[in-house]
């Protein structure tokens, strides 16, 4: 099928918004996710216990989507250069290749990313895992290179807010994905980097 609109541009940023925003104050179920004008804006059309609404989007905020899910899904993308809207979802022409991410995944991921932002998860990384906290609902989930420890994960097989939560903040600390992380803090390494802190930690306590 012929694309629909899309989004061009050589100078998009691969930096990801560290501290999510809801992309709507109140938790949302999205019917979908179109462009709108000619400058393309992204819109998500959504219903909430208020009644049924639709939020334009900062292209950036939409950007933000694309890269973590990607980057949750593991996928070696460089730099987006465009993508566009099809008729069974978005393709995103990468510098290494191109991805088509469908309608029902975009939808699901957006609402969760909405939810994670609305219950300020917190994240704490160790030498085998994320854990992830919620201080709202009293709850904690671990995520690992595979997966998440929660019901979405376990029996929906869905991206969860929890993986999201975690994208997020390793980004925000310089990690391209938890992958990534857990390689390169491991073992011995994991071992050489608490005690290079326990001695950073001694020596502003001066002793």
């Amino acid at each position: 099928m012929a694309s629909y609109v899309g989004i061009q541009s050589t100078h998009f940023s691969n930096e990801i918004i560290s501290e999510i925003q809801p992309l709507v104050p109140l938790e949302i179920k999205i019917e979908s996710v179109k462009t709108v004008g000619v400058s393309n804006t992204p819109q998500i059309i959504y219903s909430t216990s208020k009644g049924r609404c639709s939020t334009f989007l900062s292209k950036s905020q939409f950007l933000n989507c694309l890269l973590c899910f990607l980057q949750i899904k593991q996928r070696n993308i460089g730099k987006i250069k465009s993508y566009n809207f099809q008729h069974s979802g978005i393709n995103i022409n990468t510098e290494n290749g191109k991805y088509l991410i469908i309608y029902t995944e975009i939808k699901a991921f957006i609402e969760r990313y909405n939810r994670a932002a609305l219950e300020k998860l917190e994240v704490e990384l160790t030498a085998i895992s994320a854990v992830v906290r919620n201080s709202m609902k009293g709850t904690v989930a671990e995520v690992n290179n595979v997966g998440c420890s929660c019901a979405d994960m376990i029996y929906r097989r869905t991206i969860c807010k929890h993986q999201i939560a975690t994208q997020l903040h390793l980004q925000s600390n310089g990690w391209g994905s938890l992958t990534e992380y857990l390689q390169q803090n491991i073992g011995k390494k994991w071992e050489e980097k608490l005690l290079a802190m326990a001695k950073v930690a001694k020596s502003d306590l001066g002793l």
